[in-house]
């Protein structure tokens, strides 16, 4: 069964236990897919709603098309809960690749550079999912439901603590990498994504405080 079929006491209870593996890659992806679906009730709750009704078509649309891709996000970020697993177990396997003649340590620092790689794609996608989300957010945030604005604050929260969960997890594969320039233009993309994240999460924590 896959980790995103599971109920949420049977999710919490195989990360509280001796497995290493769902770790906080899956859990970032997690967290950043509650971020998604919490923005996207805001817009539930506005739709019905008679000022949402008298804004411009225009507007209306742009709305409409965050919410439709707010949605696409969220599947991308639960097919990643169980992708960050995945590429774990692929990375413990090569660390367990014979390593007794040349040829099979040759063999195994290929498929652990390989492999070490796949498990950065994932939390790095977790991290560009989110920023893009909390774009999406900020669109919610300017024509939502404002009796429901403190959602949005949360959904600005959780996506960003996904984005910092998917940072770590990208790191800490880094680390075993050969590959300095893939290494130099990943932490590059990463300082990117957090300078950007930030600043929104930030705008839309200072308009929920604002108006409460």
């Amino acid at each position: 069964m896959k980790l995103v079929d599971l109920s949420v006491r049977d999710f919490l209870n195989i990360v509280d236990s001796k497995s290493p593996a769902p770790g906080g890659g899956s859990v970032s992806a997690l967290i950043s897919a509650l971020g998604c679906t919490l923005g996207r009730m805001v817009a539930h709750l506005t739709f019905d709603k008679k000022k949402y009704k008298e804004l411009p078509l225009e507007e209306q649309e742009k709305f409409k098309n965050s919410f439709e891709e707010m949605e696409k996000y969220r599947y991308l970020l639960e097919e990643l809960i169980d992708k960050d697993t995945e590429a774990y177990n692929l990375v413990m396997a090569a660390y367990k690749l014979p390593k007794e003649t040349e040829e099979e340590k040759e063999f195994r620092k290929d498929r652990i550079e390989e492999n070490l790689k796949l498990a950065i794609e994932t939390p790095l996608q977790i991290c560009k999912i989110s920023e893009k989300t909390l774009s999406l957010v900020k669109i919610i945030l300017e024509y939502g439901n404002k009796n429901a604005i403190t959602d949005l604050g949360v959904a600005a929260i959780l996506l960003y603590s996904g984005i910092e969960g998917g940072v770590l997890n990208v790191k800490i594969n880094l680390g075993g990498l050969s590959d300095e320039v893939f290494k130099k233009e990943t932490l590059n993309t990463l300082e990117n994504i957090l300078k950007s994240s930030q600043l929104q999460k930030d705008e839309i924590l200072n308009f929920v405080n604002n108006n409460l």
